[in-house]
C-alpha cells in the first residue's frame, strides 16, 4: 500500500521499495521499480460504473513533481466529468496513426475498388498509376508522416505553389489529385478516415496557366533524331523509334504486351487508352521487327518482372544532346508525346484525309457521326501507317543509319522469317546491344 507523505525530491530519492502517494492530488503516486527507477502512476475509479482507471506518466526526475500533479489534475477533471481519459488517449493515438501515408493507402484501396469517386467507377490502370506517381513524386516525406487531421490549407497551398515555380502542368495535376484525395477523406465515401474538414477545397483557385504544346519535329530534325537514337541501347532505341512510327502515348508503348500483337496488328486494349476505345495499329515490316520480343512484355525490365518503366526520359535527353551535336546548334526539347503531333502534322503533306488522320491517333468521332457512323477505317489506317513508316525508312537510309536501326531489307514488302514469339533471327543477337 502506498504511504502518504509530502512529496519532495528528497523523499522520492530515498524511496527504495513500494510507493509514495501524493496527499494533495487524488490518484497520484510515485512507485519504486526493481530497476531503481521512480515512476509516476495514477489510479482512480470512475464514478457510477466503478471502472478502475490506471495510467502511467513517466519517470522522475524527467517528469517533475509539478508536472506530475498537473497531469493527474487533468485526469481528475475528466473523471469528475464522467470521461474515461484512456478513451480520449486512444482516440488521440488513432488520430496520430492516421497519417497522410496511411490515409492514402486506404484511398488507393478505394480507387482500385471503384469507391473513391462519386461516379463509383473503377479507374483505369493508367489513371491509378498516375495517382501513385503524383503521390510518390510530388508529396514530400514530411507531409506523408503528418496526421491527415493536422494538414492545413496552407500546407497544400505551399506544396502546389512551390511545384508551380518549376513545373506548372505538374502543379495543376498535383492540385487536382489533392482535391480528389482529401475530398474523399472528408466525404462519406472516406468514413474510414473521417476527416472533419477538407483543406483542399479552394486549391482549384491556384490553377496555373498552361501553354498548349506545339512542338513537332521537322523532317531535318527526324534525320538528326534517327542518327542520335541509333547510339542508344536496343530497348530504348526501338522504343523511341516505335513512338515515332506508331504515334501512341508513351504509357501505351511502355506497357505493351506481346500478346497484344497478332498477325502484324497491335491492338491496345480499351483499359490502356485514354478514351477507353481500343486502338488497332497495323504495323509495317519495320514496326513488326521492332515490336518483336521474347518476353511477355515488348519492353521487359532488366532486373524485375514487368515492363521497363524507367529510363525513357533520360534516353530522350541523351538523344537530344546528340541531335544538337549533329545540328551544330541547340535543338528545342521534345517529349515522346510530341511524336504524335509530328505524325499528325505530316498527314496532309502525305495526302491523308482528315478522318483517317484522326483515327490514326485514336481520336473519336464527334456528334451524330460518332453515333451513326460505325466504320472503323482500319484499312485506311493501315495504309497511312505503312506510308508513314516508309517516310521514316527513307529518312533513315538518307542519314546512313538504316542498318544500325534494324530496318529490314524487305521493309517495303515482307518481314524476314521469325523465331519464337515472332522474334526475327537477328533479334536474338541484338538483345544485349
Amino acid at each position: 500500500m502506498a504511504r502518504s507523505y509530502g512529496l519532495t525530491p528528497g523523499s522520492i530519492d530515498s524511496l527504495k521499495t513500494g510507493a509514495l502517494r501524493d496527499p494533495y492530488t487524488l490518484g497520484l503516486r510515485i512507485e519504486a521499480q526493481a530497476s531503481g527507477k521512480k515512476v509516476w502512476k495514477y489510479e482512480r475509479r470512475m464514478a457510477g460504473n466503478r471502472v478502475l482507471v490506471r495510467m502511467t506518466l513517466g519517470a522522475f526526475p524527467a517528469q517533475t513533481i509539478p508536472a506530475a500533479r498537473e497531469w493527474a489534475g487533468n485526469l481528475n477533471e475528466k473523471i469528475d466529468a464522467g470521461i474515461d481519459p484512456r478513451e480520449e488517449l486512444r482516440a488521440q493515438e488513432e488520430r496520430a496513426a492516421m497519417t497522410v501515408a496511411r490515409a492514402h493507402e486506404l484511398y488507393m484501396v478505394a480507387v482500385n475498388e471503384g469507391r473513391a469517386s462519386r461516379a463509383k467507377r473503377k479507374n483505369k490502370p493508367r489513371t491509378i498509376a498516375d495517382k501513385l506517381e503524383i503521390y510518390t513524386r510530388d508529396i514530400p516525406a514530411r507531409l506523408k508522416k503528418t496526421s491527415i487531421y493536422d494538414v492545413t490549407e496552407k500546407n497544400l497551398i505551399d506544396l502546389v505553389t512551390k511545384k508551380g515555380k518549376t513545373a506548372k502542368v505538374r502543379a495543376n495535376r498535383l492540385a487536382a489529385e489533392l482535391k480528389v484525395f482529401f475530398g474523399w477523406a472528408a466525404s462519406l465515401r472516406g468514413l474510414e478516415v473521417g476527416l472533419e474538414t477538407d483543406p483542399s477545397k479552394r486549391l482549384g483557385d491556384l490553377r496555373f496557366p498552361e501553354s498548349p504544346r506545339k512542338r513537332k519535329l521537322s523532317l531535318e530534325e527526324i534525320g538528326w533524331f534517327l542518327k542520335a537514337v541509333a547510339e542508344e541501347k536496343r530497348d530504348f532505341r526501338r522504343g523511341l523509334i516505335l513512338a515515332l512510327l506508331t504515334a501512341v502515348r508513351i504509357s501505351e508503348l511502355i506497357y505493351a504486351r506481346t500478346d497484344e500483337i497478332e498477325n502484324g496488328v497491335w491492338t491496345i486494349t480499351s483499359d490502356r487508352v485514354k478514351n477507353s476505345s481500343a486502338h488497332s495499329i497495323a504495323l509495317g515490316p519495320w514496326g513488326q521487327w521492332l515490336m518483336a520480343s521474347n518476353s511477355e512484355w515488348v519492353f521487359p525490365a532488366e532486373k524485375v518482372e514487368g515492363p521497363r518503366k524507367s529510363g525513357w526520359y533520360k534516353a530522350r535527353d541523351r538523344v537530344l544532346a546528340r541531335m544538337a551535336e549533329y545540328a551544330k546548334r541547340e535543338v528545342e526539347k521534345f517529349n515522346p508525346h510530341d511524336f504524335r503531333r509530328t505524325a499528325r502534322s505530316n498527314t496532309k503533306r502525305l495526302k491523308v484525309d482528315f478522318e483517317t488522320a484522326e483515327a490514326m491517333l485514336n481520336h473519336l468521332k464527334s456528334g451524330l457521326e460518332r453515333i451513326y457512323d460505325g466504320y472503323e477505317l482500319e484499312d485506311e489506317k493501315a495504309a497511312w501507317f505503312l506510308k508513314w513508316e516508309n517516310e521514316i525508312v527513307a529518312i533513315a537510309r538518307k542519314a546512313g543509319v538504316a542498318e544500325k536501326l534494324e530496318v529490314p531489307f524487305s521493309a517495303l514488302n515482307t518481314l524476314p522469317a521469325t523465331t519464337r514469339r515472332g522474334a526475327p533471327p537477328m533479334l536474338m543477337a541484338a538483345n544485349d546491344q
